[in-house]
């Protein structure tokens, strides 16, 4: 089932006639193609000082049992903006996905952004993965994804990626998780260029293991603390 429910929301914003009101909502209902029913609604609302908020969405119920419903909706002044929104769909054999996704941009210059998708299966089978970003507005960032899934057999295993930077320095962390064991890898960069370098693992049933090593500028190792 193909979905266009956010543009139909969104055209119930665009083709509002003029109104002194300061908000506008419009919805909607028709039959689709193969005998389903879509609904769309969408909401404007203007403030003072430049200040709006929105919001549109929909659901679509398709003839063979499927189900879609998306959303989105920002606001926007004079501190910055953010918008978001998310997909949900519902096939006929029980697959459910989800994706969703948010943008921030501050005053400041500074910005944020991240998505999440998530797909349960009938088997009871899992995959998930997500991605967050962020710019600050003096320079520093922050970026993280990951992933984890869980087969129909209940294993599980799970991944992150970590990085940073910044004035006083910067990291990168990485984490896994599979078969009882997990594994984490880091790297932290002073502003004085001094690195530690360091690796842990977690085994089930064993215990903790870890190592780590400490370098200065000059590329000469000494004992970390």
């Amino acid at each position: 089932m193909r979905l266009s429910i956010l543009p139909l929301g969104l055209a119930c914003l665009l083709v509002a006639p003029p109104s002194p009101a300061r908000v506008h909502h419009r919805a909607a209902a028709h039959r689709t193609g193969d005998g389903g029913v879509a609904r769309v609604h969408g909401t404007l609302a203007n403030g003072p000082g430049g200040r709006r908020a929105w919001h549109a969405g929909g659901t679509v119920r398709g003839g063979e049992g499927d189900l879609g419903h998306a959303s989105a909706s920002g606001v926007a002044g004079p501190n910055g903006r953010i918008a978001g929104g998310h997909r949900t769909t519902v096939d006929g054999d029980g697959t459910i996905a989800r994706q969703g996704g948010v943008v921030a941009l501050g005053a400041n210059g500074g910005t944020m952004r991240g998505g999440r998708n998530v797909q349960r299966n009938p088997d009871g089978s899992m995959q998930a993965d997500y991605a967050v970003s962020d710019q600050g507005a003096a320079g520093g960032s922050f970026n993280q994804s990951g992933s984890r899934t869980r087969g129909a057999d209940g294993e599980r295993t799970a991944s992150r990626q970590t990085e940073a930077s910044g004035v006083r320095g910067s990291y990168e962390g990485s984490t896994t998780r599979a078969g009882g064991m997990l594994d984490h890898d880091s790297t932290i960069i002073g502003a004085n260029g001094n690195t530690y370098e360091g690796q842990t693992r977690v085994t089930r049933g064993e215990g903790l293991s870890h190592s780590g090593t400490c370098t200065n500028a000059q590329g000469q190792t000494f004992e970390c603390r």
